[in-house]
C-alpha cells in the first residue's frame, strides 16, 4: 500500500495560515521533546488550511510534523500565510487485535515553512516564485 503522497499546495489549498509551532513531546513525557534517531528535534506546526470542497470554501486545522535543529516558526508571527516545503500526507492502516483493518490514520509532515507575501487569502505561489 502506498503510504506517502506529495501534495501540490497551489492546487490543494486556498491559503495556509500558521497558528503556532511547538516542540513535539515524547509519548508519556510532556516535558521531553521527541527527537529523530539522529537526535534532531521534532516540532508540530498548527496550520489553518482553507480549501474548496463541493464548490464551497472549507477550513480545517491540521498538525504538521517538522524536523529541525531550531524552531521552524521562530521568525513567523501567528497568522502568517505560509507554504510548506516538501509537504507530504501519509496514510497508515489502523488494525484491531485480530489484524483486521478498521480504518486509516492520516498524518502530515513538511521539510520547512516559508512565509508568503502575496496577500491574505490568495492562492499560494509555487516554491520557485517564493524564493526557494
Amino acid at each position: 500500500m502506498i503510504q506517502n503522497f506529495t501534495v501540490d499546495q497551489s492546487k490543494t489549498f486556498n491559503s495556509l495560515l500558521l497558528l503556532a509551532v511547538e516542540p513535539k513531546t515524547a509519548f508519556g513525557d510532556q516535558y521531553r521533546q521527541e527527537v529523530t534517531k539522529e537526535g534532531t528535534p521534532k516540532w508540530t506546526a498548527q496550520i489553518a488550511a482553507e480549501f474548496t470542497a463541493f464548490g464551497r470554501s472549507q477550513r480545517e486545522l491540521i498538525n504538521v510534523g517538522l524536523v529541525s535543529d531550531k524552531n521552524p516558526g521562530e521568525n513567523l508571527a501567528p497568522g502568517t500565510q505560509v507554504e510548506m516545503s516538501d509537504f507530504e500526507i501519509g496514510v497508515m492502516e489502523k488494525r484491531n487485535r485480530e489484524g483486521q483493518v478498521t480504518g486509516v490514520q492520516v498524518w502530515y509532515r513538511a521539510g520547512g515553512l516559508r512565509p508568503i507575501t502575496n496577500g491574505h487569502g490568495s492562492k499560494p505561489r509555487p516554491a520557485a516564485e517564493v524564493g526557494a
